[in-house]
């Protein structure tokens, strides 16, 4: 699964993204991967960071504590991917 969320305010010259990347690895295990940046820039600057976890429980709840704390900073859950 893919969310992407989006903090957009034009006043100040912000537009950013961040999404995250839920799937399971080959060891049984489950990863979040994290990107962000700025929207439009196109490899210029990725940056990646990925967790794992021992289950897909563990994960999933790790996911929402994520998006909780991203939309308190002024992100908007604009897409979710299967």
């Amino acid at each position: 699964m893919i969310y992407h969320l989006e903090h957009i305010d034009s006043a100040k010259n912000m537009y950013r993204y961040y999404q995250l990347y839920l799937s399971p690895s080959l060891f049984n295990d489950w990863i979040i991967k994290k990107d962000w940046g700025r929207i439009g820039q196109k490899n210029k600057h990725p940056f990646r960071e990925g967790i794992s976890f021992p289950s897909f429980k563990e994960a999933q709840n790790a996911l929402q504590k994520f998006i909780q704390n991203k939309t308190q900073h002024g992100y908007k859950l604009m897409d979710v991917l299967q």
